[in-house]
């Protein structure tokens, strides 16, 4: 499927920069919109938790200050999102009449539920790879992009990038994770001038590559390297970073998982390992 609408949540601090950057990068390569989205958090879902002692001129003061500081907030991403969409050399819209082109908007409620009911009709999801939050990037709105609304979600480098999706690198397993990300970057691998697939050896054979995977990659116009490494007792996440840094890669491409600790036991912490330290641009799928 043609990647027209690319998803971008934003925070309204320096952080937006780079994934603004790499969003607008992505629609010109495409021809297609970079959704710009700020979430106000709804500070009436704090209210429960302040107690019945608490004066109505308190509670009123308290709203009033997270008014403020989402105005202020907004006012910084729609800025960013017009400085970087003038230096990207694309117009700020507010339809979909125009590609490629970058639209902004906002809403209110938790953000990682917002994010998620968004990306349901998007089809990628970018966030910022220098936002961190709870050690990873991307936090719980990814997670929503990622499992809730099974899209593709691409972390963006924490500094401006060149290109992204020129020279490609896949991680396979052989997993249905592995399959829908291959899938998922077929709008890339198809404008690629270079893919390699990575298979990992941790001592059985379940990643091997076969010829279906080798058939469809040729259908899309891709002739791929592979590249086989042993892990020799390194995570799967580290080898992955090592290898796209040693190949220049400008995507690395992996399937994804979630955070929770049932899953971390299940898949084990590559996901979790190249969100929390990659310096390439990763497109996920689950």
């Amino acid at each position: 499927m043609p990647i027209r609408k690319v998803l971008v949540p934003v925070h309204g601090t320096d952080s937006d920069k780079p994934v603004l950057n790499a969003a607008l990068l992505v629609a010109k390569k495409f021809g297609a919109q970079a959704k710009v989205l700020f979430v106000r958090p709804d500070p009436s879902e704090a209210l429960p938790y302040l107690g019945d002692g608490v004066s109505g001129q308190v509670i009123e003061d308290l709203l009033q200050a997270a008014k403020e500081g989402s105005d202020a907030a907004v006012a910084a991403a729609k800025s960013s999102t017009e400085s970087e969409a003038a230096a990207a050399g694309l117009p700020v819209v507010t339809d979909t009449g125009t590609l490629p082109s970058a639209r902004f908007g906002e809403a209110t409620g938790r953000r990682d539920l917002v994010v998620a009911e968004e990306s349901r009709l998007s089809d990628l999801v970018m966030f910022s790879g220098s936002e961190i939050e709870d050690g990873i990037a991307g936090g719980d709105a990814l997670e929503g992009a990622l499992m809730s609304a099974d899209r593709p979600v691409l972390i963006a480098p924490k500094s401006a990038a060149n290109s992204i999706g020129d020279n490609i690198l896949v991680g396979w397993d052989g997993s249905l994770q592995a399959s829908a990300a291959v899938t998922a970057a077929v709008p890339f691998i198809e404008k690629a001038t270079k893919v390699t697939i990575l298979c990992i050896d941790e001592g059985d054979d379940d990643g091997v590559p076969n010829s279906v995977l080798e058939n469809y990659l040729a259908l899309h116009g891709a002739t791929a390297n592979f590249r086989f490494v042993k892990a020799d007792g390194r995570a799967v996440g580290e080898v992955l970073l090592e290898e796209a840094a040693s190949a220049g890669a400008d995507l690395l491409v992996m399937g994804g998982y979630g955070h929770s600790r049932l899953r971390e036991f299940l898949f084990g912490g590559a996901t979790q390992h190249v969100r929390a330290h990659t310096s390439v641009p990763v497109l996920m799928a689950h």
